[in-house]
């Protein structure tokens, strides 16, 4: 499989043309309880600051809420949130 990369993707929320720059996923187990749901987008950087866990109903042992960086899009110069005091 070929990850796509911000430059051959576009924000996935519609009328928007920025390009993706993250990858936003959330599995949650089905209301009907017949097993797990897996959505995906692609999103630029200001829809995906807008983002956050929608089927907290649906929590089970193996729920994920994931934002992982489009390979390309972040430097390897960005600041760190990890601190050293």
């Amino acid at each position: 499989m070929v990850e796509p990369t911000a430059s051959s993707r576009e924000c996935h929320r519609r009328g928007c043309d920025e390009p993706a720059a993250f990858v936003v996923l959330e599995r949650y187990q089905e209301e009907t309880g017949k097993g797990a749901v897996e959505a995906e987008a692609v999103l630029c950087r200001a829809h995906t600051a807008e983002e956050h866990p929608t089927n907290l109903d649906g929590v089970y042992a193996e729920y994920v809420f994931r934002v992982d960086p489009l390979p390309g899009t972040v430097s390897d110069d960005a600041p760190s949130s990890n601190r050293s005091d």
